[in-house]
């Protein structure tokens, strides 16, 4: 999928630019705040955004390797975890179940500010959006 993105010109090479950009701020902040829960080391931004730019690029080279298909992209999930799970627990000096515990926590917080920042922007828009 990423290599029809790629094959598209400069506008798909702008367009998965931005994309990796998006998916590495996210990461890094979300990743920041589960860090924030456990008692790991190596918190501040920094740190936390190196671990999230070694993931960011893994995964991204899982979606490029991996062929399409949908039991293709959640084998590409899966491996991408637990290599990031094992990046974090050895960067961030915590267990493997704490670099777990750490990825469920910043899903959840990524899920709550979702919510909430679609939430206000339904609410200034008047009308209220609906998740389910």
């Amino acid at each position: 999928m990423l290599l029809q993105i790629w094959a598209s010109g400069t506008s798909g090479i702008i367009l998965a630019v931005l994309l990796f950009i998006f998916l590495l701020l996210f990461i890094t902040i979300f990743l920041k705040i589960g860090l924030g829960f456990v008692d790991a080391d190596k918190r501040e931004f920094g740190s936390v955004f190196v671990t999230s730019l070694i993931c960011a690029i893994i995964i991204v080279i899982l979606f490029i390797i991996i062929p399409s298909g949908i039991y293709w992209l959640i084998i590409a999930i899966l491996v991408g975890l637990l290599i990031c799970w094992a990046i974090i627990a050895n960067r961030h000096d915590i267990g493997y179940g704490s670099a777990i515990v750490v990825t469920i926590l910043a899903v959840i917080a990524a899920i709550i500010i979702i919510f909430l920042i679609l939430f206000i922007i339904g609410s200034l828009i008047g009308f209220y959006l609906w998740a389910f």
